[in-house]
């Protein structure tokens, strides 16, 4: 046919190379290109112009990409861009499985792309359950599921403060185990919580030698992050050492102010062992204040106090309405007048307020008066700032007792903040090069009626603002190192946390002269600015600093970390 038709065979011959050409051209078109930015690859090595080009979920190209054609292009001059954030201890599992706060808004706003979750010893096992539930209802970063020893101790032998029999141990392992064949990422610990407080160190290495078969971290929140600390942190390095594993501490601190200056002997212990071989690095959020909330927060109950523990018990109720909790409060707070008016029933909340219980330490048996700090007061405006400890000396009084009479005063007018840290402390920590920053926040609705830490909002922004634009501590490529390739690093999440040609695209664009974390004590529900660009998993959550309700994130698997 075609020797009878030779002009036919031509006209076929060129369609197909013509073909040919626009399929060339159609696969070097990029979905996203992103020209003109400083980039920070993530490494801790200097910034250097250049662009990159995003296909699908994948940095497919970096350089000089000029003229080359994207459906969408961004032009990030005199902005900054580097790997998305990877957050190491957050409880944004909290949140994540609930519709209002699935989109993790707090998160991305701040450039987070990856959040670790399940810290402290609360993570759950189900891990397949819980990918297939975020997943279906769709999640707005990347989610790392640890699973907590506290979760898999009480599903073995309850809350009993004891060592665990052989059949219970074995089933602790047993429970690990399967939840690290589903994509666990490793094991949480909260020593300081109940019941990981009545877990050994025998216990936690044995437990955590599962880990060990599958390339897992141990990440804990330790014994004690006050006087005993450095035993703490001793213990830490037993346990990676003994398991074998790679090991992080949560929220390094040292809180409470007649400890202060504990830190620099907790640097040399991490130092030492990382100069053995042993794998340890810590994580801290970027605040010197831990959790806060109002005076009720922190004063104690007793159980058969009534009608104030029936009250509150209530309040607890999960299907009551916002008039329903009001009315409630108003109760609960003209009770608990009446009960510190009395001498009899205050020296009763005294008791509860300052021990708690053998199983239930309050948080003042916990952290003790130095690490209470008065963060917001309507009237006693003057006292903000200080901490209880200084304050009870000043006045020559009990601590206890300016809180009561101050909750009188003021209700619950007067926010406290715990674990009161050293400004000098952290910044001779963040130095070291083995040194994380994290938020310990959750994943949250917007509602300004409940005010939560500024760190959820506001911790890696704060990073950039605080501690390289105006203090210098440290560089802005050392800080987004921290931020993105030493978590990963410590995960081994293999193809996320730098900024590399065939390497996911969970990209951030923020302004390092605007950059700004705007979450405080007295008004917590503030988004963080200068983001403008968030990219996760190739496609765009953050617009010229709007989130534009996708839902991008999806749950990593250590099982699929290939």
């Amino acid at each position: 046919m075609w020797k009878r038709h030779p002009i036919l065979l031509v006209l076929v011959t060129m369609a197909l190379f013509f073909c040919t050409l626009c399929s060339q051209k159609d696969s070097a078109k990029f979905d996203i290109l992103i020209i003109n930015g400083k980039v920070i690859d993530g490494t801790g090595n200097p910034w250097f112009y250049g662009d990159i080009g995003i296909k699908g979920n994948t940095i497919i190209e970096i350089g000089n990409l000029k003229g080359r054609n994207a459906i969408k292009t961004i032009d990030a001059q005199e902005l900054v861009v580097s790997p998305g954030f990877i957050d190491m201890h957050t409880h944004c599992d909290r949140g994540l499985g609930s519709p209002e706060s699935a989109a993790n808004l707090n998160y991305v706003t701040q450039g987070v792309t990856t959040v670790v979750t399940g810290n402290c010893g609360s993570g759950t096992f189900r891990i397949s359950e819980t990918k297939a539930k975020w997943e279906n209802q769709g999640i707005g970063t990347n989610a790392v599921l640890l699973v907590g020893h506290g979760t898999i101790r009480s599903a073995a032998m309850g809350m009993d403060p004891r060592n665990p029999t052989p059949e219970e141990l074995e089933k602790m392992k047993s429970i690990l185990h399967q939840a690290m064949k589903e994509g666990a990422w490793g094991m949480s610990t909260g020593l300081e919580y109940v019941p990981g407080r009545y877990a050994d160190t025998e216990e936690l290495v044995e437990i955590t030698k599962v880990i060990n078969e599958f390339g897992g971290i141990y990440s804990t929140h330790k014994r004690t992050e006050q006087a005993l600390v450095r035993e703490a942190v001793k213990e830490v390095i037993q346990i990676a050492t003994e398991a074998d594993v790679r090991a992080n501490i949560s929220h390094l601190k040292i809180c409470g102010k007649t400890h202060w200056g504990l830190m620099k002997d907790v640097v040399k212990l991490i130092n030492d062992a990382r100069a053995e071989g042993i794998y340890v690095v810590a994580d801290m959020y970027p605040y010197d204040k831990a959790s806060s909330g109002p005076l009720t927060n922190y004063i104690g109950i007793p159980e058969n106090m009534e009608p104030l523990a029936e009250i509150k018990k209530k309040s607890r109720e999960q299907n009551l309405s916002d008039a329903e909790r009001k009315k409630l409060k108003a109760q609960f707070d003209d009770e608990l007048i009446k009960a510190l008016t009395d001498p009899s029933t205050r020296e009763q909340i005294r008791e509860a307020t300052v021990v708690g219980s053998p199983n239930h330490p309050s948080p003042v048996a916990t952290w003790g008066w130095d690490s209470f700090t008065i963060v917001s007061a309507k009237k006693n405006t003057h006292l903000i700032g200080k901490i209880l400890y200084d304050l009870a000396s000043e006045q020559n009084r009990d601590a206890f007792d300016i809180v009561a009479d101050l909750f009188i005063e003021e209700r619950d007018n007067i926010h406290l903040s715990d674990g009161a840290m050293s400004e000098d402390e952290m910044k001779l920590a963040m130095r070291n090069d083995w040194l994380m920053f994290s938020s310990d926040g959750s994943a949250i609705a917007y509602n300004p009626e409940k005010p939560v830490h500024p760190r959820n909002y506001g911790s890696f922004p704060r990073v950039l603002r605080k501690y390289v634009r105006e203090e210098g501590v440290l560089t802005l490529e050392e800080s987004v190192r921290k931020m993105t390739s030493l978590p990963a690093s410590l995960l081994q999440i293999r193809d996320r946390g730098l900024l590399i040609k065939g390497y996911k695209a969970d990209l951030v664009i923020f302004d390092p002269a605007t950059v700004q974390d705007n979450a405080t004590h007295l008004d917590s529900h503030q988004f963080s600015t200068g983001i403008e660009f968030v990219i996760i998993n190739g496609k765009i959550s953050i617009e010229n600093g709007r989130y534009n309700d996708s839902l991008n994130g999806k749950v990593l698997l250590l099982t699929e970390n290939k």
